[in-house]
């Protein structure tokens, strides 16, 4: 056969194909094979031609790599308008350039932390003393924690007793647990409050200025003061010694917080009384003659629901008290009576008795007293307690009965004290806090106690100012976000000259824009005075295409200038009057990130308005009979009984006092009409939701007619209507805002103050400006706005595309699929035919061989 090469050795001779050996031996069979039939690498040449077929498909994979790619950038960059945004947000309205500091003078004495709504301020004070919390320990102690401390006894305990004057406690037949106890009527005694603070030094000097006069429980009394130079206290306790008649002290005196002196009598309840009629020694004293009887109540407590009268009693008396299921409570009745007010004791068990378990019991009580088992010496423990709460009012009341037997009494350790502040100097005032925390000197200041000064210190000044190291902070995360949001547009976006390369996203000119936009903010900033522009608040455009912020120049113009600087940042809304009637009319409220600066026409068809009521005219000014008016508003209520002859004005006064104890939002007045006066009583604020409703027991002539001829009546007011900038808008009150489903300004918002209007008026316009903030949310939001920003539809775009390129990737997959097997048959059924063509060589092969 020519395709075979032979020779005359018997070595194998190769077939052109590796696969194959002809053997010359003369022994076997002269074809045979090794591996595939046809001797070709059948697999291959299918992965070959299936590469090939598959290139289509490979194009689209690309394309959509490319386009994943494209799209994380995309996203990359909507993030960064994100934060460009949100940074630009968070000091783009004026109520957010509210960022205060306060500092102290000296720290040691105290510190003081401002509030975003504080105002710029300043105020000096001593600190006389510090608030401590009350502190007892049993005079004896035990050798053990186990040992028993305690005998089988309840006791009861509490830290808020003393705040209602009750000075003692003691249980019977009791429940364990929490006793409540509510003063509803005060018991008190007849009083008398000095005008001004003691002198630190009063020299009392027998008749000059030794006699005090004063009507007690109606008999008149000249009270002769020992002759002497007291402190504040002692006066207080000579008053009380020169006060005893017969054995029986008559007045009691005390010293009040601000140093003023106080006295009342010593019997309380209803047959007390004391008017204080003058004497020589009134102006040491600081007091001037009362004009009126002062006298007393009697009280009433109820115990757990139980009501107990109480009256005509002992100042530090004890008085006895019902619970209504057999148990009792004796209290001691405090120098000044029983004050308004809830308080609570707990009923605690002894338990076994041991040091140990009486502490754990205490602890567990709820009481608002830390109880500790003190090691004091070896083998020797106390029982100590320590309330929670500091200030006199937050005074250990423990019945100490059953520790008496075994622990002797209580020793006080620390004595429950309010801070003590003198305010202004000696000329000022003094300011008493239950805690170290003080708040109220300055308005959303809180000043925390950290020392007590010696007599003669210096004052502590603390002062209330803007924080321009917070807002440069905001002002710096606003630049980093801008200057990131640049950096990344120009890596994806922009040209590299030193490499000669284009980021993958050159020629979006959306991007291109996006720069300008960012950088035009800045550049076309413009402000009035000192203040002309974004540079003289320390933000500028650099020649890099970057922005700058000087912190430095920042915080001096905020310094001088605070709500300067802030306007530069800040959307401002300027109303532009149509006419003179309307000047102050409108003011912007709120503009969204998707408001362009420009012009807002304001148009008003119906004025916002209280609810009034308007009463009956009288001609006299006074109603004729007595009359009871019962408000109500939002759920609450509040009644004011007016007596026969009173006054419009005294009733409107009541009313008013009424409206503020019940949270009403409502004002009483008198009106002058034609004929006479009238009582007219309206909500604070506007709008229909500012409804109100009241009752009378007495109508007709010569009454309020609050309630009408009826003695009901309801009244509301209505909200502002109208239209800004040809939406139809909503109103609130005097809000008038674009609804949230407007697809330009969604929630723009003005505050309409113009009254009367009950016809379609323009009203003039709001000039809106965005300043730099405001500018740079919209810029941020126009972005990357998820629901219409530009970003937003750039990857959306993309994804679509994502989406079709893979359906048609997809669609390719079961045709490659197809190829591949049809390929894998065909050679398979080459290489079926190539072994019978073997079969057939090795037949014709076996046949040669026999010829002779």
């Amino acid at each position: 056969m020519s395709t075979v090469s032979g020779t005359s050795s018997a070595s194998n001779s190769t077939l052109p194909y590796s696969n194959y050996t002809l053997n010359t031996s003369g022994n076997g069979p002269v074809l045979s094979f090794n591996g595939l039939i046809s001797g070709i690498n059948t697999q291959q040449i299918i992965q070959a031609l299936m590469t090939a077929y598959k290139l289509p498909q490979t194009d689209i994979q690309n394309q959509i790599n490319q386009l994943n790619a494209n799209m994380g950038d995309y996203q990359q960059l909507s993030g960064d308008l994100t934060q460009l945004q949100s940074a630009a947000d968070a000091i783009s309205q004026a109520s957010l350039w509210n960022a205060m500091t306060a500092t102290s003078s000296n720290s040691a004495v105290a510190t003081a932390t401002a509030s975003p709504g504080a105002s710029p301020g300043s105020i000096s004070f001593n600190v006389n003393q510090l608030a401590q919390a009350d502190v007892i320990a049993s005079s004896q102690s035990v050798s053990s924690t186990s040992a028993t401390v305690a005998s089988s006894s309840p006791f009861l305990l509490s830290t808020s007793a003393t705040a209602n004057g009750v000075t003692t406690l003691t249980g019977s037949s009791l429940a364990l647990g929490t006793h409540t106890f509510d003063v509803t009527q005060a018991l008190t005694g007849g009083v008398a409050q000095g005008s001004s603070a003691l002198a630190p030094s009063v020299t009392i000097s027998t008749g000059t200025n030794d006699v005090l006069s004063a009507t007690v429980n109606g008999t008149a009394y000249n009270f002769m003061i020992a002759s002497g130079t007291y402190t504040p206290n002692q006066l207080a306790a000579a008053i009380d010694s020169a006060s005893t008649v017969a054995g029986s002290q008559l007045l009691q005196a005390t010293v009040t917080p601000q140093g003023t002196l106080k006295i009342g009598t010593t019997l309380l309840g209803s047959s007390a009384s004391l008017q204080v009629t003058g004497g020589n020694a009134l102006s040491s004293l600081g007091m001037t003659a009362q004009a009126t009887v002062s006298n007393g109540t009697a009280g009433t407590v109820t115990l757990d629901g139980t009501s107990n009268s109480i009256n005509n009693v002992s100042a530090g008396s004890t008085v006895t008290l019902s619970d209504g299921t057999g148990g009792t409570i004796t209290a001691g009745v405090g120098d000044f009576g029983l004050s308004q007010g809830t308080f609570t004791a707990q009923n605690v068990s002894t338990g076994n008795g041991s040091l140990s378990n009486v502490v754990s019991n205490i602890n567990n009580s709820g009481a608002g007293v830390t109880a500790s088992a003190v090691q004091v010496a070896s083998g020797s423990y106390i029982l100590q307690l320590a309330s929670n709460t500091t200030g006199v009012n937050g005074a250990i009341v423990m019945d100490q009965t059953p520790f008496t037997s075994y622990l002797g009494g209580f020793n006080t350790v620390t004595q429950a004290q309010d801070a003590k502040l003198q305010v202004g100097g000696s000329q000022g005032y003094i300011l008493d806090s239950a805690s170290n925390s003080v708040t109220g000197l300055l308005p959303d200041v809180a000043i925390n106690l950290q020392s007590a000064q010696a007599p003669g210190s210096t004052p502590v000044t603390v002062s209330v100012s803007g924080d321009g190291q917070a807002m440069a902070q905001q002002v710096q995360n606003l630049v980093n976000a801008a200057n990131q949001a640049l950096s990344d547009i120009n890596k994806y976006a922009g040209y590299n000259y030193s490499t000669n390369t284009g980021g993958p996203l050159m020629g979006d000119s959306n991007l291109n824009s996006l720069t300008q936009q960012i950088l035009g903010v800045i550049a076309q900033t413009i402000g009035s005075g000192s203040l002309d522009g974004a540079q003289a608040v320390g933000v500028s455009v650099t020649g890099a295409g970057t922005i700058d912020f000087n912190q430095s120049t920042f915080l001096s113009a905020y310094a001088a200038n605070p709500s300067g600087v802030a306007q530069i940042f800040t959307q401002q809304g300027n109303f532009t009057p149509s006419s003179s009637t309307y000047a102050s009319g409108a003011s912007l409220l709120y503009a969204p990130d998707t408001t362009p600066a420009g012009s807002y026409a304001i148009n008003v068809t119906h004025s916002a308005t209280q609810a009034v009521d308007t009463g009956s005219t009288s001609l006299t000014g006074t109603i004729v009979g007595a009359e009871t008016l019962t408000f109500s508003q939002g759920g609450s209520t509040a009644s004011y009984s007016a007596t026969a002859g009173e006054s419009l004005s005294a009733i409107a006064s009541g009313l008013n006092q009424a409206f503020s104890s019940a949270g009403l939002s409502l004002n009483a007045s008198v009106a002058t009409v034609t004929g006479g006066t009238t009582l007219v009583v309206n909500s604070v604020n506007y709008g229909s939701a500012q409804s109100f409703s009241v009752t009378s027991t007495a109508t007709g002539v010569g009454q309020t007619g609050l309630a009408g001829s009826t003695g009901s009546a309801s009244f509301a007011g209505t909200d502002v209507a109208g239209s800004i900038d040809g939406i139809a808008a909503t109103g609130t009150g005097q809000t008038l805002a674009v609804p949230l489903s407007s697809s330009t300004i969604p929630g723009f918002s003005v505050t309409v103050t113009a009254p009367g209007i009950t016809s379609s008026t323009n009203i003039g316009t709001i000039n809106y400006t965005q300043g730099i903030a405001g500018g740079l949310a919209y810029v941020g939001n126009a972005a990357a706005s998820p629901i219409n920003g530009s970003l937003t539809y750039t990857i959306a775009s993309l994804q679509q595309q994502i989406s079709g390129l893979q359906t048609q990737y997809n669609n390719y997959t079961p045709m490659i699929q197809a190829e591949q097997t049809m390929l894998e048959q065909e050679f398979s059924a080459m290489e079926a035919t190539l072994g019978g063509l073997q079969n057939t060589s090795q037949a014709v092969s076996s046949q040669i061989a026999k010829l002779p």
